[in-house]
């Protein structure tokens, strides 16, 4: 067997130097950064809504140059084009089962879902359409550092906060002016998260036509987990809606089984019980001594490209500001790309979740360290 080269070593290792692993420093923590470039000002982001409900997507920014809106509502099959600022560091999450006032500052019904106020099933931000504040847990995360000291963009899916609606990050590098962003392709670029088992494709379709995917660069999906591995993955105490008797009326044998519902959100361990051990804080705010809870290792599982554990926002309802998570599985979280390009972000993508980071681990450190795809990086992922 042929040696490894020791420079693709250093790379690696570079790799995860930037990744600031031994403070845990995710990159929404990062201070902002006067963005200084000869690249655009502005960045496109597009939010695209393929569930077959409405939603009411959330954007919440920490730094730069803000979208026009901060919540919108998004039919089955819309799309919301925003630009952002090169410099923008923020979040964007999906809310569901919303009912506003007709002004959008209140539920419809009095004391809304409940009684406490929230307009929305999931990922409420205090009860109005253009949020201020990042979504109640559980929600599932698109969150973006744009601009960073190294000239390099920060990216990924987050479940630290738990998981609601499946997700996917589009790279729009093609559409920049940039050519180092233009020759990456996809598969280095788009992660998938698909934690619902109604939009998950049976185990060997590797068909994915909502992530920018194409048939020289395909992503490299999950094919480890089978629907019924899907279906039943949220720890049966973290479900936000624990079913006490089958959602179609159908019991399995033995009847202790009891069928899940299709659309099932579920908490992290740390957004539902707030112990140090999983929300990583006091004593155990330490990569080295915080692990994974049951309810991270099946998050990982299910999407291998996504943040399961860390500390999260189990304030949310309360944050002026976006620093209440923070990850700790950095390593195999993170994608890291030169700046200059804006997203996509599309709610309920059909196929499966992506194992970018795993797959391509090499040519994603090659390409944090030179800031460029190399021809024999593209060779070595072309229709593989």
């Amino acid at each position: 067997m042929a040696g490894r080269r020791p420079g693709g070593v250093l790379q690696i290792l570079r790799f995860f130097i930037l990744l600031d692993t031994t403070e845990a420093l995710h990159h929404m923590k990062r201070p902002p950064l006067a963005y200084i470039s000869r690249r655009s000002e502005t960045v496109p982001l597009v939010v695209t809504n393929l569930c077959s409900e409405t939603i009411y997507p959330g954007i919440v920014s920490q730094s730069g140059t803000p979208p026009s809106s901060g919540g919108f509502e998004l039919q089955t099959g819309q799309q919301m084009n925003f630009t952002v600022g090169a410099d923008w560091q923020g979040r964007v999450w999906g809310r569901t089962n919303c009912s506003f006032n007709s002004q959008g500052t209140g539920p419809a019904n009095a004391g809304g879902n409940n009684g406490g106020g929230s307009a929305c099933g999931t990922g409420d931000c205090g009860g109005i359409v253009d949020c201020k504040a990042t979504g109640q847990t559980p929600v599932t995360l698109a969150e973006f550092t744009l601009a960073t000291s190294s000239g390099q963009t920060f990216y990924d899916i987050s479940l630290v906060d738990g998981y609601n609606l499946p997700l996917a990050i589009i790279s729009l590098y093609p559409e920049s002016d940039n050519s180092s962003l233009t020759q990456i392709p996809p598969n280095l670029t788009n992660p998938i998260c698909i934690g619902t088992a109604a939009l998950l494709t049976a185990q060997g379709d590797v068909s994915d036509s909502n992530s920018g995917t194409n048939s020289s660069y395909p992503i490299p999906l999950d094919e480890s987990l089978s629907i019924s591995d899907v279906a039943s993955w949220c720890p049966w105490d973290l479900q936000v809606n624990i079913p006490t008797v089958p959602f179609d009326g159908v019991y399995s044998y033995p009847d202790t089984n009891i069928q899940r519902p299709g659309f099932d959100p579920c908490f992290s361990a740390c957004a539902k019980f707030g112990q140090a051990a999983d929300c990583c804080t006091g004593s155990y705010d330490s990569p080295n001594v915080c692990k994974p809870s049951s309810y991270s290792t099946a998050a990982k599982s299910v999407c291998p490209d996504a943040y399961s554990y860390g500390t999260c926002n189990v304030a949310s309802s309360k944050l002026p500001e976006l620093s209440g998570s923070e990850a700790f599985d950095d390593q195999t979280s993170t994608f890291i790309i030169p700046s200059g390009g804006g997203f996509e972000v599309t709610f309920c993508p059909t196929g499966r979740s992506s194992n970018i980071l795993k797959v391509y681990k090499q040519q994603l450190a090659q390409l944090s360290e030179t800031g460029s795809v190399s021809e024999s990086m593209l060779e070595a992922m072309r229709g593989t």
